[in-house]
């Protein structure tokens, strides 16, 4: 999440890591970061207050490019981080930023706990969970393995990035035809956790509001724009269409670059968890 503003359907279940092919993805993710990054280091500071002590060993489980990754080793230097994925291109985008406390592991969730990874004072999944074929399972099973007191981190969008003003009819279907086609559902995982005995600690409202526009801010959205275009094609209208294309052509006069009504912001959500015997104060 921080890999997590990427459009594409995953009726399959699996997780997005299969997905994070091409460069196309990688800039993607790296321009999420550039222009929504400031929710990063708001969540680990809620992580490092709940946790109450240093942790030693951080999972980042779906780590993409690495977003999460950087933003964890800046809040915790002293921790050991691992970044887990099932794509060898996005483990490799990792390794290349040479960071001397990240390590990371090849492997993909829905066949269970990498027997690589040691137990963590902290595991981070970032819009990972909702690509899990057994969410519930992967819960409980990351819950097996923190350490005592450890917390998990679960960060999903509660809405796609936004770039017309509030309201906006475009981005409204948008977001409908999203959730519709299971592309980023923006899941609620509040009954899952308690399913899966995990007590939410504390719940984090991470959304993001943009007030300057600049030429990082219009390249992100024309390239969201255009990746949403293609993953909708058959699903929005040709009105819809020929919309999308007019704000992604810096040409035209209604282009995202030739606005001065931008109202850029993205929704996320963060809870913390931590398993229910460790928080059960009637005990």
């Amino acid at each position: 999440m921080g890999h997590d503003s990427h459009p594409h359907g995953h009726g399959h279940g699996h997780q997005h890591q299969h997905e994070h092919q091409g460069e196309d993805m990688v800039e993607m993710l790296e321009l999420d970061a550039a222009v929504m990054g400031a929710y990063l280091d708001t969540a680990t500071g809620h992580i490092r207050a709940t946790l109450g002590r240093e942790p030693s060993v951080i999972v980042d489980v779906g780590a993409g490019t690495g977003v999460g990754v950087r933003a964890l080793a800046r809040a915790f230097p002293t921790a050991e981080i691992i970044g887990v994925d099932a794509s060898p291109e996005m483990t490799a985008h990792i390794d290349a930023a040479g960071h001397p406390s990240v390590r990371t592991a090849i492997a993909d969730l829905d066949d269970g706990w990498p027997t690589a990874i040691p137990d963590a004072d902290v595991i981070w999944a970032s819009s990972s969970l909702h690509h899990i074929a057994d969410p519930d399972s992967f819960l409980r099973t990351a819950a097996a393995h923190l350490k005592p007191g450890g917390v998990l981190a679960i960060i999903e969008m509660t809405s796609p990035p936004m770039f017309l003003p509030t309201g906006n009819p475009l981005e409204q279907r948008i977001a409908a035809s999203m959730s519709t086609h299971e592309m980023n559902p923006f899941a609620d995982w509040t009954q899952a956790f308690s399913q899966a005995d995990l007590d939410v600690v504390e719940g984090v409202d991470l959304s993001v509001e943009i007030s300057e526009i600049t030429p990082t801010v219009l390249r992100y959205g024309t390239s969201w724009l255009s990746r949403i275009r293609a993953g909708l094609a058959d699903d929005l209208t040709a009105d819809d269409l020929a919309a999308i294309d007019a704000l992604v052509d810096d040409e035209l006069p209604s282009s995202l670059a030739r606005r001065t009504d931008l109202n850029v912001r993205s929704g996320r959500r963060m809870w913390i968890t931590k398993p229910h015997s460790t928080t059960d104060t009637t005990l």
